[in-house]
């Protein structure tokens, strides 16, 4: 099965992502690309304790991501990707992830980032990421939970 949620979350693995995202998409493996996480096996097992039983997780770095997702996919599981930044994200889609959607649930507030939600701050590479984005036949949802309302991300619109 193709990925069924390819979502931006700082925090990766939590609350939100666990009880509802994975019911909503039924969604059984999370693949969680990101460096620091995938070099650091402390981190990885305190994440795994969110996780519910039956969900798989594949923990990779980028470089790895795209092979992962595709042995997912070969095994039939349905995914959701969950990336830390922007940036990761068009790393991801560079290197061949496909996914058409880009959830963003969580971008934390740091000096210089404008609120877009409120949990949603955009620094000027995310603004630039997603005009990449954009431009490349991807539409950016910013929505925490699947109950939310939607907003779509237009980044022309800036």
């Amino acid at each position: 099965m193709p990925l069924v949620l390819a979502r931006i979350d700082c925090r990766l693995i939590h609350g939100q992502v666990v009880e509802t995202w994975v019911p909503h998409t039924k969604a059984d493996t999370l693949v969680v690309a990101n460096d620091d996480l995938a070099a650091n096996p402390f981190l990885r097992s305190v994440m795994e304790l969110a996780v519910p039983k039956g969900i798989r997780v594949r923990f990779c770095s980028l470089d790895e991501a795209v092979s992962v997702i595709a042995d997912a996919d070969r095994n039939g599981e349905r995914s959701i990707l969950l990336v830390s930044s922007a940036k990761d994200a068009v790393t991801l889609r560079k290197a061949g992830a496909r996914f058409d959607r880009l959830n963003i649930g969580n971008l934390h507030f740091a000096a210089g980032k404008v609120e877009i939600s409120p949990s949603v701050f955009f620094g000027p590479e995310d603004f630039d990421a997603l005009r990449w984005f954009r431009s490349h036949g991807v539409s950016v949802l910013v929505q925490g939970t699947p109950f939310e309302a939607v907003k779509s991300y237009d980044a022309e619109g800036e």
